[in-house]
C-alpha cells in the first residue's frame, strides 16, 4: 500500500508538473476541493511576507500561484495597494475571493484562474510572487518563464521566489536564479526551513526592454 502511494506521488508530480493544462486544473482542484492543502490556509508569519512587504513599498503585487489566498489576507494591508492572485485551481481561486471578502480587503485584492506558464498580465508590477509554485513548473521551462514575466515588472520591480529548502531540486533552482538574474537579497530560515530568493534582471536586460 505505502508502494503504491509513493508511486501515485511520482506521477501525480510529474502530472502536475508535465500535463496538459487541462490534467492540472483537475488534479489541483480535486485536491483544493479535498482539503489536501487546508494546511497552507493560515500562515500567519510566514519567512516571505516581510520580504512582500518591503518590496512592495505601497504599491502592486502579482501573485503566481496564489492558492486559497494566504499571501493576500496575511500580508499587512497598508504595505501595498492592489494584489492580483493567479491559480490554475477554480477551487482555489473560489476559496481566496470569499477569504478576501471577509477581511474586508474586495478593492484591493484580485483573484484570476489561469494557468501561470501562460498568463499575460494587463499591467506592470511591483513584486512578482512565486510562493512554493515553482516546484510545479518544469525545470527547463522556469528561465524562460521568469523572463517572459520580467517585462511585467516595473523599472525598480523584483520576483520573490521562496522553496522549502536549499538543496536538491529547490538548490537548483537557486543556482538557476543566481546565474540567470542579479540576486537583490538571499535569506535561508529554519523551523521550519526555507529559502527566500529576490532577484530582478540584469540592468543590461533592464535598459533594453
Amino acid at each position: 500500500m505505502k508502494l503504491a502511494q509513493r508511486s501515485w506521488q511520482v506521477v501525480r508530480g510529474k502530472l502536475q508538473a508535465y500535463g496538459t493544462p487541462g490534467v492540472r486544473r483537475y488534479l489541483w482542484n480535486h485536491e483544493f476541493a479535498r482539503g489536501r492543502w487546508q494546511c497552507l490556509d493560515c500562515t500567519p508569519g510566514d519567512c516571505v511576507y516581510s520580504f512582500v512587504e518591503k518590496y512592495a513599498r505601497q504599491g502592486s503585487i502579482l501573485d503566481l500561484g496564489c492558492g486559497s489566498g494566504s499571501t493576500a489576507s496575511e500580508i499587512a494591508a497598508d504595505t501595498y495597494s492592489r494584489y492580483v492572485g493567479i491559480d490554475i485551481s477554480d477551487v482555489a481561486v473560489g476559496k481566496a475571493r470569499a477569504r478576501t471578502e471577509q477581511n474586508g480587503r474586495v478593492r484591493k485584492n484580485r483573484f484570476l484562474q489561469s494557468d501561470i506558464l501562460t498568463f499575460a498580465p494587463a499591467q506592470q508590477f511591483d513584486v512578482i510572487l512565486l510562493r512554493d509554485s515553482i516546484y510545479y513548473v518544469p525545470f527547463t521551462r522556469i528561465e524562460a518563464m521568469l523572463r517572459r514575466y520580467a517585462s511585467f515588472l516595473k523599472e525598480s520591480g523584483v520576483f520573490i521566489v521562496r522553496v522549502l529548502e536549499w538543496t536538491g531540486k529547490c538548490g537548483a533552482i537557486l543556482e538557476l536564479i543566481g546565474t540567470s538574474f542579479d540576486v537583490v537579497q538571499r535569506d535561508y530560515f529554519e523551523n521550519p526551513t526555507a529559502a527566500v530568493v529576490v532577484f530582478r534582471p540584469h540592468d543590461a536586460e533592464v535598459c533594453g526592454s
